[in-house]
């Protein structure tokens, strides 16, 4: 039975889920923890890209989904975000109502859900500072810690911006606030650097292309007692040559500081863009399977790893 699991560990995420549907004993055999872990690590090893066009609890590489029970709320906008901690080993989805105007929302309501435990409920958490998550930043989570940018007030050219800590264990809120923060340029990205929370900041308001010289890397050492070092990062001359007028924007980083630009809209052919800090070297990878289709709105999301686990 232990080589079999083996070879099924090494079978894509979609042949498991047929194998499961074989018999009962081959449908539990591959659902028990010992399996789905062995199937992770493995797909760990080689990870790839994931386009997604709305956000949903889902595992794309089974294509299992589970629906969240409804926010009780007035307000006219929810905005959700998913964490992990890693020693418990639990998913939990952080959620806040706002208001639907005006465009830069106060996060009010604070609510928790966690994921696997049957009968899903929304539990009520104190906030101890308002404040308005940034539109069109991403979240990230970082050893148990869910990270996402904010503003201290609803006026961008008078507010002061904070970075928001939820600890996924504690379900308690944090925040980071700091001086250097005025320096950042909007917008601004969230990034895992080597286990450490990272923000680039690149050196426009908007998308990159060809013309873009650089970006700032800012990286904290201590969330506790926030001290910073940040660098500049010049792009080398290929990158004008290779990515010209394509509109990108920085979507994270693979590995330990490889960062990667992707296009907002599909193209035929289409690229993402690698940018090495270590090295600091640039490359252009085609991405294929699009068809002829052109023109549509496309998100990349990095460094997703196959999981056969179901979602209840």
């Amino acid at each position: 039975m232990d080589i079999i699991l083996e070879v099924l560990s090494r079978l894509p995420a979609k042949s498991i889920a047929r194998c499961r549907v074989v018999s009962k004993d081959w449908g539990s055999t591959l659902c028990r923890p010992y399996f789905t872990d062995l199937f992770l690590k493995m797909s760990s090893l080689s990870p790839c890209l994931l386009k997604d066009a709305r956000m949903m609890i889902c595992n794309p590489s089974t294509g299992g989904f589970k629906l969240l029970p409804k926010v009780k709320t007035r307000r006219g906008r929810v905005m959700t975000y998913l964490g992990y901690d890693p020693i418990e080993e639990v998913y939990k989805v952080l959620c806040m109502t706002a208001s639907e105007r005006p465009y830069i929302q106060k996060a009010e309501q604070h609510q928790v859900l966690t994921l696997g435990t049957g009968k899903l409920n929304w539990r009520m958490i104190e906030c101890p500072i308002s404040h308005y998550p940034r539109p069109r930043d991403n979240e990230i989570c970082i050893n148990g810690v869910l990270y996402y940018s904010a503003l201290e007030s609803g006026s961008w050219r008078t507010s002061t911006s904070m970075i928001v800590c939820f600890d996924i264990r504690s379900e308690k809120l944090k925040f980071i606030v700091d001086e250097a923060f005025k320096d950042f340029k909007s917008p601004s990205t969230l990034i895992n650097y080597k286990g450490k929370l990272g923000i680039l900041s690149p050196h426009t308001s908007g998308f990159m292309d060809g013309i873009f010289i650089g970006f700032e890397l800012w990286v904290i050492d201590d969330i506790e007692k926030p001290t910073w070092w940040r660098h500049t990062h010049i792009f080398p001359p290929l990158w004008d040559t290779l990515v010209a007028q394509a509109r990108v924007n920085i979507v994270g980083t693979t590995g330990d500081s490889e960062i990667m630009f992707s296009p907002t809209v599909v193209s035929n052919p289409f690229y993402i863009f690698c940018y090495n800090m270590e090295t600091r070297s640039i490359r252009r990878v085609e991405i294929k399977g699009f068809g002829p289709v052109t023109g549509q709105n496309i998100y990349t999301f990095l460094n997703h790893m196959e999981n056969v686990k179901l979602i209840t």
